[in-house]
């Protein structure tokens, strides 16, 4: 090894722990203690780390990598291929990287942009066998941190539980619950409050005046039981008896794009028939399918139904610009990621709580509500 790349591993190893044995690092690198105690003595000479008995420590508590970086007018410490070691390298599993999970990633990645940190990306494509294929591998290669969301709206029971609470490095589940999950190794989560986000599009429709509101959703979705807790919690809030009738879901047609569409004309039918005079749609893409069936049957947007999106993907693109429910999507993959090398940089012996972090959705008001 390169004596450039040694010292580089002994900063990062101080910054992510604060402390070295020289013996230690010396076994794990795969060199002498000889060789590790000159490149310590090399390292103070610069002032990059504070000599002790045995080893080292970080100088005045400030991270070595910190104090190792040039002089510049640039505060960047992102890391590129071929440039110095990464501080560390965490793993992120996602379940797609076509919808909704782009913006996810995208913050997750400008984390570790800023932190200097690697990130090694997977796609499961909903495979909950692919998913633990990717952790399999992550553990083999020795990542210090993984992110990852499961497959599955639930991680009870699951496989990939199992291999998350075998990990010996920081995991954070990312945009899943893990209430079901708390006694299964040292988990830790950010995920959108969809909930909230439920409830935000509820109580905007009823501000304008709305009380028959249905929510449709597609079957099966990891995020339709948050949505529907929030739906139903906001509409008893304002005084409405709770109607399971209002939540109409939609099986996996959309595959079939005639045997979708009919769905959305039944769901319609049913609406008109029901009195129900709003939709909240997740996810934008059948949003888009609604509000072309009303236009097909001369039904106006707003002023005879309207419609709240959830996501906020692709909802501005449609004939009538939908109003929708913007989960944060580029925030809790920042959080993620910075939640988990904070956990990578704790000290041994320290005790710092566990955190399961909620982030709300906001609306964005457009022309399928407000006329």
């Amino acid at each position: 090894m390169l004596t450039e790349d040694r010292q580089q591993l002994i900063l990062r190893e101080l910054t992510l722990r604060g402390s070295l044995n020289a013996s230690e690092f010396a076994a794990k690198v795969g060199t002498s203690g000889m060789t590790v105690r000159r490149d310590l003595a090399a390292l103070a000479e610069q002032g990059l780390l504070e000599r002790v008995h045995g080893g080292a420590i970080a100088i005045g508590g400030k991270p070595a990598a910190q104090a190792a970086a040039p002089r510049s007018t640039s505060h960047s410490t992102s890391w590129r291929s071929g440039g110095r070691r990464p501080l560390a390298t965490i793993g992120m599993i996602v379940p797609s990287a076509s919808y909704y999970f782009p913006g996810v990633i995208r913050g997750a990645e400008a984390a570790a942009q800023e932190a200097g940190v690697r990130l090694v990306l997977g796609v499961s494509n909903y495979s909950a066998a692919e998913e633990q294929r990717q952790l399999r591998r992550l553990y083999e290669h020795g990542v210090d941190g993984i992110l990852v969301t499961p497959s599955e709206p639930s991680l009870a029971g699951t496989k990939t539980l199992e291999l998350l609470a075998l990990a010996d490095v920081p995991v954070v589940v990312v945009e899943r619950s893990i209430d079901d999950a708390l006694d299964h190794g040292r988990l830790e989560s950010v995920r959108s409050d969809h909930v909230r986000g439920s409830e935000i599009a509820v109580n905007h429709l009823l501000g304008l005046g709305h009380r028959r509101i249905a929510i449709c959703l597609r079957e099966n979705s990891p995020t339709a039981p948050q949505l529907i807790d929030g739906f139903h919690a906001a509409m008893q809030r304002a005084g409405h008896e709770r109607d399971d009738s209002l939540v109409r879901a939609m099986s996996r047609a959309q595959n079939d794009p005639q045997a979708h569409r009919e769905l959305v004309t039944n769901i319609l039918d049913w609406c008109v028939a029901s009195e129900v005079t709003a939709a909240i749609v997740h996810t934008d893409e059948d949003a888009i399918q609604f509000v072309s069936a009303c236009l097909d049957r001369q039904i106006r947007v707003p002023d005879d139904f309207a419609f709240v999106s959830y996501d906020d993907e692709i909802a501005a693109l449609g004939a009538v610009p939908l109003t929708a429910v913007a989960p944060p999507k580029y925030d809790v993959g920042h959080q993620a990621l910075v939640m988990c090398l904070n956990r990578i940089r704790a000290l041994k012996g320290t005790a710092t709580a566990l955190q399961r972090v909620n982030l709300s959705p906001a609306l964005v008001v457009r022309d399928s509500t407000q006329s």
